[in-house]
Parts: C-alpha cells; structure tokens; sequence
C-alpha cells in the first residue's frame, strides 16, 4: 500500500483559504496565525486541483486501485434459436 505525504505549502498547486501565506526565508510563514504555516492542522488549506485528501492529505500521490469483483464469466446468456435463423446457423440448441 502506498503512504501519502502532507500536502507542502512549496506545492504549485497549494493555496491558502486566507491568504495568509508568506515566504520568509526558506519556510512557509502563516501570517494568520503569525507562526509557520503547519499544514496538518490549517482548516483553510486548499488544493487548487482538487485533490486534497481527509487529513490534508496530498491525492495527487495516491493511485487509486481497483479490483473486478464481477468477471465476464460470471454473465452466462443463453439464447434458444428456433426457425429460420437455427437453420442458417445449423443449430437447434442453446447457445451460450
């Protein structure tokens, strides 16, 4: 199974809500809350793509899985053919 990261405010695709955020130096600064911008426990978080996962998650890493529960096999048709139509075919059975 694949772990997913925080979403990272140096993300092209990170916005905030508030429009708080400032580069000082190399970090993220909230200006909001007048400390670092801590992206796991910020509510006005935005992902401009849309891909925010529960808990401020990055989506954009998770590959989504999916399994066939039903296969072709499971769907038998059968089809009586009678007249005309089994006599071209050269069958007067079920086919399935």
């Amino acid at each position: 199974m694949q772990t997913t990261k925080p979403c990272s405010p140096t993300c092209a695709f990170f916005k905030c809500g508030r429009k708080a955020l400032q580069i000082r130096g190399s970090r993220p600064w909230c200006s909001f809350t007048n400390d670092y911008c801590d992206v796991k426990l910020c509510a006005f978080l935005q992902c401009v793509r849309g891909k925010l996962v529960s808990g401020n998650m990055c989506g954009l890493m998770v590959k989504r899985l999916t399994i066939d529960k039903l296969r072709p096999e499971d769907f038998g048709i059968e089809i009586k053919l009678k007249g005309k139509l089994a006599k071209r075919l050269g069958e007067d059975r079920d086919i399935v």
